[in-house]
């Protein structure tokens, strides 16, 4: 069985090492000892001599990280981050990494609590930024055979897509947590449904949070954009209530 290597076992590394485990024997490293681990525990150099590294740590911590494995990888070990944003972690790579490490960039778009039951149906983001086709077939098929929904995308388009997709959620999300909004016997579906939205974001640390809205390039403008929405739609509310309008009663 081939191997691949976790670096990095929080909360999304664990998941991501189950994940890895259905086709690959799986090593994995962290900076304290993680007991129970679904994965060999190695030393950093071990780890970074396997044929692939998985990168599962925080996007601060994205640099420092690269600058300590860079002399460590072997010739020919893929290094494969999973961060929520893409832009500034390919940047770092290209930048950091010796210039003939391959470099895969994916971004699960789903974790621990979202991928508990199944992945199947899934999307999980992928670019070769510098892999040769034979080596990127072999991962994205891997995937894919666990359900997995594969989207081969740029990093500029994933970051673009993901301010919205994902940023905007999770804003939403802890907003709400900040507003306090709790279950109701008379929530209606939709209300339940952002609820959930709150409850979900709610489990993710801060760091994430913050990193997927400062280091995203697009995530400002979303921001931007949706309190200009907030305030037109708000604006208007306030103007039909000065107004005195009402809805037309029925005849």
């Amino acid at each position: 069985m081939k191997q691949v290597g976790v670096l990095g076992l929080g909360r999304f590394g664990l998941f991501w090492s189950t994940v890895l485990s259905h086709g690959y024997e799986v090593s994995g490293w962290n900076r304290s000892p993680r007991e129970n681990a679904p994965c060999r525990p190695v030393s950093l150099e071990e780890l970074c001599r396997l044929p692939a590294v998985f990168l599962c740590v925080p996007m601060r911590s994205m640099r420092e990280t690269l600058e300590r494995i860079a002399p460590l990888l072997g010739p020919d070990t893929v290094v494969i981050d999973t961060c929520s944003v893409k832009v500034r972690p390919v940047e770092w790579m290209l930048e950091l990494l010796p210039p003939s490490t391959p470099i895969l960039a994916t971004h699960p778009m789903f974790g621990p609590e979202s991928g508990k039951e199944s992945v199947t149906g899934l999307p999980l983001m992928m670019h070769p930024v510098r892999l040769d086709p034979e080596r990127y077939a072999e991962y994205s098929h891997f995937f894919s055979s666990l359900g997995i929904m594969v989207v081969e995308m740029t990093p500029e388009e994933h970051d673009r897509q993901a301010a919205l997709s994902q940023a905007l959620t999770h804003m939403l999300g802890r907003s709400l947590n900040v507003m306090g909004i709790d279950d109701t016997p008379i929530g209606t579906l939709w209300y339940r449904k952002l609820l959930a939205i709150a409850r979900q974001v709610a489990k993710d640390s801060e760091e994430l949070f913050m990193d997927m809205q400062i280091l995203n390039p697009y995530a400002a403008d979303m921001r931007e954009s949706f309190e200009d929405a907030w305030q037109s739609v708000t604006m208007e509310i306030r103007e039909a209530a000065k107004e005195g309008k009402e809805p037309k009663r029925a005849t």
